[in-house]
């Protein structure tokens, strides 16, 4: 592997393939040929398929691996080369498939993953591009049991499509975020296949046969499956003045609010009253976090059909509610960079970074992404997983008459489980961080002065839980109730912020709502009543938990009721009880689900109450919390996690109500 093809991930360790008694062999084997299959749909007017020519593949290659467990990425450094020719430059969508078998007399029982990585090699100098997403193949995805030569292999299949953006080498460094259009612009010459571990302990021989490349979206990894069912929304609901005409005949009228700002726009006092409306009635908004841009699925296309959202692919919505942190804001988990990659290509209006500085940039990045989400019927939730503030320290070089306050500080040397160093009652006034605290939350200002619509602003969440800097261990319910009333009285009257909803919630435990109760803001503080609550399991005994989480919601609903707020489940989803082999944070299990309903079996819960929206947490490579599309088949039907038909009922329940249900006045909801 070229020292740029090295910079694949930030965190790599590689290991020097010396041979050790007792080291496995990793044997990399190809059988069978490459050909080139073509899509049936493939549209009319596009340039023909470019011709593949395959030469014999190279004899026998081997070389000494040992994964290490304790490593998040570790690549071997040899790889295997396919001797591959294309007579032209290949379309958008090309896909690369093959079988990887490995050696075991029974089930394979390894942990951690495989990542497999597949690069087009282009051009006489063969400059190479990576697809955006590698295969992520686990134990349990060897399923099928073969004999060759009187062994016994478990045979997974890998599927690495080439679409949307893809990452390659500029000017000698590695670039993620390449358009592929702009990439692939040469014809292919080879093709390259690594294999990385991630907390992997696999050690044996690893064979690669049947290598294709094709253009079709029918194919069979082994773990995915196509859909049943289609998308055909029940829901429809219309504004007209001061009703709410639901589909079924019903009329809700929007019902007078008291928020905490009395001088909130009038879209937001609006916004205020649609939530209540709906809460009133059996209607429930889906809301998911980060799910405009982070997705676990097949990265967007404009010719494999796929979007920058999970949601958007299964069901052609956006979720009704979409989830944003603070994290975003200072370039964590969104950013100027990303917004430029995935959002300004397709029109957009790109950022500036080198002029505005990059925590302007980011500021600006999210405001641009939360009203794309508003345009197309989404509202917008922010929470803020806020550092712990005696951590956080002066950026050097930092420019104090040019600058906005928060450009001084790097928010991003701490995180919110940092509970040492220093008291929640340091942030208030007169206390040894409050100029650090002041000038995130001007941060937070210049945000919301950019969105041009209502933020559910969600700070300090699940304080009743002891993992965060301002929960019970590490905060009293005095000192808690106080940070979060100088939050609201800072933005509201000091930085004159006028479209935040203000969101109390607490986390589902049992006895929570002692605590909920003690640390409650006041009713001058908080506009909507929440809390957040996870399947801890991996979807077994369902019934069970659903059964407790209905109790609980019950609970909070009767809390929220007593002091007149709107309800939300604010968090929720299934998560794995401990990360899955290889992965670093829970989720969604990955395959196996044990609830084939869990999706119903949720709106049925929430739509019983008088919860406005429901929101599950965020999708990506490692964790997700909806099923996702791998790809679309010629038919139409969608081919991906086990849970899409689900989803697809969820979807098109008329109780449920996804971005779409709201576009014709949720953005100008006056």
């Amino acid at each position: 592997m070229e020292d740029s093809e090295k910079k694949i991930w930030k965190d790599i360790r590689l290991k020097n393939p010396r041979k050790k008694p007792g080291c496995a062999i990793l044997t990399v084997l190809l059988a069978g040929s490459l050909s080139c299959c073509i899509a049936a749909s493939m549209p009319a007017t596009a340039k023909a398929d470019a011709v593949v020519k395959v030469s014999q593949p190279a004899n026998e290659a081997s070389l000494t691996a040992m994964f290490d467990p304790e490593s998040k990425w570790q690549w071997m450094d040899n790889n295997f080369e396919l001797d591959v020719t294309t007579d032209d430059v290949p379309r958008e969508g090309i896909l690369f498939t093959a079988d990887l078998l490995i050696q075991s007399s029974s089930k394979p029982r390894f942990q951690g993953r495989m990542n497999v990585v597949a690069n087009l090699l282009l051009g006489e100098e063969q400059r190479w591009v990576q697809s955006a997403v590698p295969a992520q193949i686990r134990a349990i995805n060897f399923q099928q049991e073969t004999t060759q030569n009187g062994a016994v292999w478990y045979r997974s299949k890998i599927a690495i499509t080439f679409s949307g953006t893809v990452n390659t080498d500029v000017n000698g460094i590695w670039t993620e975020g390449i358009p592929y259009r702009q990439a692939v612009n040469r014809p292919v010459t080879g093709i390259k296949v690594y294999i990385a571990g991630t907390q992997c302990d696999y050690n044996g021989t690893i064979r690669l046969e049947n290598p294709k490349l094709a253009y079709t979206a029918d194919m069979d990894d082994g773990v995915s499956v196509n859909t049943a069912v289609s998308p055909h929304d029940l829901t429809e609901i219309t504004l007209q003045e001061d009703v709410l005409l639901f589909e079924d005949g019903k009329k809700q009228r929007l019902p007078e609010v008291k928020l905490v700002d009395s001088d909130a726009e009038e879209i937001t006092v609006r916004t205020a009253r649609y939530l209540a409306a709906l809460g009133n009635s059996d209607h429930v908004i889906f809301g998911h976090q980060n799910s405009a841009w982070s997705k676990a699925g097949t990265v967007m296309s404009p010719l494999n059909g796929l979007t920058n959202s999970d949601v958007a692919d299964i069901t052609g919505s956006m979720a009704g509610v979409v989830g944003f942190d603070g994290l975003s804001l200072v370039g964590e988990e969104f950013g100027a960079e990303l917004w430029n990659s995935k959002f300004a290509w397709q029109g957009m209006q790109s950022i500036d970074i080198a002029a505005l500085g990059e925590s302007e940039a980011n500021v600006k990045a999210l405001a641009y992404l939360s009203d794309y989400c508003l345009t197309r019927g989404a509202l917008i939730t922010l929470s803020c997983h806020m550092p712990n503030f005696s951590q956080v320290r002066m950026r050097s070089g930092c420019q104090k008459e040019k600058e906005p306050a928060y450009a001084c500080y790097d928010f991003t040397a701490s995180t919110a489980r940092d509970k040492d160093g220093g008291s929640a009652q340091d942030i208030l006034p007169g206390g040894k961080c409050n100029i650090q605290f002041q000038a995130y939350l001007d941060m937070v200002a210049d945000y919301a002065s950019q969105v041009k619509g209502t933020i559910l602003f969600r700070p300090f969440h699940e304080g009743n839980g002891t993992w965060f800097w301002w929960g019970t261990s590490a905060c009293d319910a005095k000192t808690y109730k106080e940070i979060f009333r100088y939050t609201v009285e800072y933005l509201r009257d000091r930085k004159q912020v006028h479209n935040l909803l203000y969101v109390y919630s607490p986390a589902a435990k049992p006895g929570f709502m002692t605590e909920t109760i003690k640390r409650y803001p006041g009713d001058a503080y908080v506009d909507v009543i929440g809390f957040d609550n996870y399947h801890q399991t991996d979807l077994s005994g369902s019934d069970e938990w659903f059964a407790d989480f209905s109790a609980e919601l019950s609970e909070i609903e009767k809390f929220a009721t007593q002091h007149g707020k709107l309800l939300a489940v604010t968090e929720t989803g299934a998560n794995t009880s401990k990360p899955a082999s290889g992965d670093v944070v829970t989720g969604l299990t990955r395959v196996g689900c044990s609830d084939l309903e869990w999706f119903e079996k949720l709106l049925d819960r929430v739509s019983a109450s008088n919860a406005c929206y429901v929101l599950l947490w965020s999708n990506g490579s490692e964790m997700f919390h909806t099923p996702f599309v791998r790809a679309v088949n010629s038919d139409g039907s969608l081919y991906g996690h086990e849970l899409l038909d689900d989803f697809l009922r969820f979807y098109n329940d008329r109780r449920s109500i996804f971005a779409n249900n709201q576009k014709n006045f949720i953005f100008c909801i006056k």
